[in-house]
């Protein structure tokens, strides 16, 4: 009998260069009743990979690509990001429903734990009326368009049957950097934590993972070896672009009968649907997180411009904001990241 991989599955991050704010990753997994089939074309027209020129058959479909291309930072992009985010997170809740707020973001089911949050109360806006869900979106238009992908799903014979958000505030972030002296090796424990809940829930149906590659490292065997007991890493490829690699469980331990592919590939985003959509969610989250970050302070300064937290206007949002700061009289590391 053949083997079977029906489940397709993607992981990317968002927020890696910042000086403030969190570290954002995100997952998807969708299991098809036809293998290898591309939810881009089975979702069409519904999804799809740019943007209409038109604004009103922008706000018709929902895009899924790198989220560098499905956000921009006025209100059409940001309800763009936001529609194709919550459309498919509902995916995960009920009959195609639409989170109540965005609490989910900050207690999601891989983290972040609490002590990494509690000294961080702009965290708490994600669970407040502020913090409610829609923000940049009509919530009926978008109850609307999460049941047409309901259906869209069902009719091309697929599910998306997992999806989330890792959240890293800054302090855990600055842990992690001071334990691992490596940005790199930091970002992957963390999307390994994303991959360890894939192959949890889904290795033993047999699962296909593209994991957005950043950096320069090309040899993924020995971290997989690490995190995966109990299975054999069988290199496939590696060259440059991307790094294969084959898990399989061995017989006579807990993991017998599991099997993985995945692969680390530099834009992974354009070849793999589940990992542009898990580039998505990420930013969303993101993007959510900050939004939360400048009503806190804002509420603390009225008039004080928010910042998207990149480096240069991070810093200017420091001096703006130095007094109240000061006053917060937060722990070290909080706020700020070391790298």
């Amino acid at each position: 009998m053949a083997e079977s991989f029906p489940i397709q599955a993607g992981i990317d991050e968002a927020g890696l260069g910042p000086l403030l704010g969190p570290l954002s990753l995100g997952w998807s997994a969708i299991e098809s009743s036809v293998e290898g089939a591309d939810p881009w074309n089975v979702l069409a027209p519904l999804v799809c990979q740019d943007a209409p020129r038109s604004k009103k058959l922008d706000s018709a479909h929902l895009m899924v690509a790198d989220s560098k291309r499905v956000f921009t930072r006025n209100p059409r992009g940001r309800a763009r990001l936001e529609r194709t985010a919550l459309a498919f997170l509902a995916q995960l809740h009920g009959q195609a429903d639409l989170p109540a707020d965005g609490s989910f973001l900050a207690n999601g089911p891989l983290g972040p734990d609490l002590r990494w949050v509690e000294g961080a109360p702009w965290y708490g806006e994600l669970a407040l009326p502020g913090g409610a869900v829609p923000v940049h979106s009509s919530a009926g238009t978008l109850e609307l368009t999460a049941e047409r992908l309901r259906r869209a799903f069902a009719d091309g014979g697929m599910g998306l049957v997992d999806g989330g958000v890792r959240l890293v505030p800054a302090l855990e972030l600055n842990h992690s950097y001071q334990r691992t002296n490596n940005k790199a090796m930091t970002v992957l424990e963390y999307t390994f934590q994303a991959l360890i809940r894939l192959w949890e829930r889904f290795s033993m149906r047999g699962l296909v993972v593209t994991v957005d590659r950043q950096g320069a490292r090309a040899h993924y065997a020995g971290p997989l070896e690490g995190a995966f007991p109990n299975t054999t890493v069988t290199v496939l490829e590696e060259k440059q672009g991307t790094s294969s690699y084959r898990l399989d469980g061995l017989q006579g331990t807990p993991a017998e009968g599991t099997r993985m592919l995945v692969s680390f590939t530099e834009k992974g985003e354009d070849h793999s649907f589940t990992t542009a959509l898990g580039s998505c969610f990420a930013k969303f989250g993101r993007e959510a997180a900050m939004e939360a970050f400048n009503r806190f302070w804002s509420e603390k300064q009225p008039g004080l411009k928010a910042t998207a937290g990149y480096t240069q206007d991070g810093r200017r949002w420091l001096v703006d904001a130095g007094a109240i700061v000061a006053a917060e009289g937060l722990a070290p590391g909080v706020l700020i990241r070391d790298r």
